[in-house]
């Protein structure tokens, strides 16, 4: 891939840093220097909208062991409200997948500044393997063949099937594999799939322009959608990265217009329109997949105002911005490792007391607790020991093969 895909953007070519964009029109303020370019600043209020993403998937993650569900039944068009009254206590809760929609806005965000950093490929998809795939691939092999709850007990071809598609991270693709293992590795095929549509991106906005190309993908995302609510689809399709290309695009393009310096105001009424409708489309049979791509429009948006306004903090109180920071800081392992060890609450609660009956909520305030004492803590441990190490690692490596072949060609030149 890497041969192909530097083809697209050579290092040699213009970069945004140099104060011309990538589809090659006039800098926006020639006189920018690179010291002081958005490109080089640290955006601080990142880490909490990721504590916050993470934050909402755990609580709904949760209310799903609590409760035995995580979402109201429908009724016709419209979602049955006929629940216990503990359920409509938490019904907010039951938007708590809208982190994944919040994921995919800042990871878009995030790797299209980072590449327009160091825009080489070979380089962007060595950095992408080991901040991904290392942490990915150690919880892989602990919940498949460790964690008494997740691991495959026996050897036969669906189990193998498991492993393999996990491993080659195409398991979305399958009905039996997308959910299996762990349920939330499903978005990490899917971020990884995005990645390597990138460069199809960064190639399509090259040509077409980024508002062409953004409205050509809103066009494929939304008609998926549509046919996937009013129709059906088949699954290797509904779970493919084509149904969320547009939705991870959107960051993509708020990072581009950052960087060029023509992000626009954003009235708190459109934010006010967009959140409304996404919420109320989570209620309606008919638009409820249009959901995610509205709460992805909705961190789009809040994002651009945020760097629009120079926002360096997340507007909330002091305590509760350093927690949302760690989490986000965090927030990859804490996604990799929490929902099997959620899921295991009930089997825990049994042997702690056998027999009780234990209230949902009881349930769901236990998981908050296991938020704070175990599952932050120990992403900690995962972040310091073997993020940062495999990020180090491939750095590492990256800079040694490069040294190899720096010293390799001139003895390669004399012995032509």
């Amino acid at each position: 891939m890497g041969p192909v895909a530097g083809s697209l953007l050579s290092p040699n070519s213009v970069t945004l840093d140099s104060g011309v964009s990538s589809t090659g029109d006039k800098p926006e303020n020639p006189t920018r220097t690179p010291s002081d370019a958005p490109i080089n600043r640290r955006i601080d209020f990142l880490d909490p909208i990721r504590g916050v993403a993470i934050l909402l998937v755990f609580a709904y993650h949760s209310l799903g062991m609590a409760f035995g569900r995580d979402q109201l039944s429908w009724h016709h068009w419209f979602a049955d409200f006929n629940v216990s009254r503990s359920f409509l206590l938490l019904l907010p809760v039951t938007l708590g997948w809208a982190g994944v929609a919040i994921f995919f806005v800042v990871s878009g965000f995030c790797i299209h500044l980072s590449f327009s950093r160091f825009p080489q490929w070979p380089l962007f998809f060595w950095r992408r393997f080991f901040r991904i795939y290392t942490l990915y691939l150690v919880t892989l092999v602990f919940f498949t063949f460790a964690f008494p709850a997740t691991r495959l007990h026996s050897i036969s071809l669906s189990n193998a099937n498991q492993f393999v598609t996990h491993l080659f991270l195409v398991h979305n693709f399958g009905e039996q594999s997308t959910f299996g293992i762990n349920a939330s590795y499903w978005t990490i095929a899917l971020e990884m799939q995005l990645y390597a549509l990138y460069p199809l991106l960064i190639r399509l906005a090259r040509r077409l322009g980024w508002g062409r190309s953004l409205i050509g993908l809103a066009a494929i995302e939304v008609t998926l959608r549509l046919l996937w609510s009013v129709r059906g689809l088949p699954h290797y399709v509904s779970f493919s990265p084509l149904i969320f290309w547009f939705s991870w695009s959107l960051g993509a393009y708020v990072a581009e217009r950052h960087m060029r310096g023509t992000i626009r105001p954003i009235p708190k009424y459109s934010l006010y329109v967009i959140g409304t409708a996404a919420i109320a489309a989570a209620f309606v049979r008919p638009l409820y997949t249009m959901s995610f791509l509205l709460f992805a429009l909705l961190t789009a948006a809040v994002v651009a105002a945020f760097l629009y306004k120079g926002e360096e903090h997340f507007p909330v109180p002091v305590a509760l911005e350093t927690h949302l920071q760690k989490a986000g800081l965090y927030s990859y392992s804490l996604y990799l490792w929490h929902k099997p060890f959620v899921d295991w609450i009930p089997r825990l609660l049994s042997r702690i007391a056998p027999g009780v009956h234990i209230h949902p909520l009881v349930m769901f305030a236990f998981c908050i607790m296991l938020w704070l004492f175990v599952a932050v803590p120990m992403a900690r441990l995962s972040y310091q020991f073997c993020e940062l190490p495999s990020i180090s690692l491939g750095k590492f490596l990256y800079a040694r093969a490069k040294e190899i072949r720096t010293t390799n060609r001139p003895l390669a030149v004399l012995s032509e």
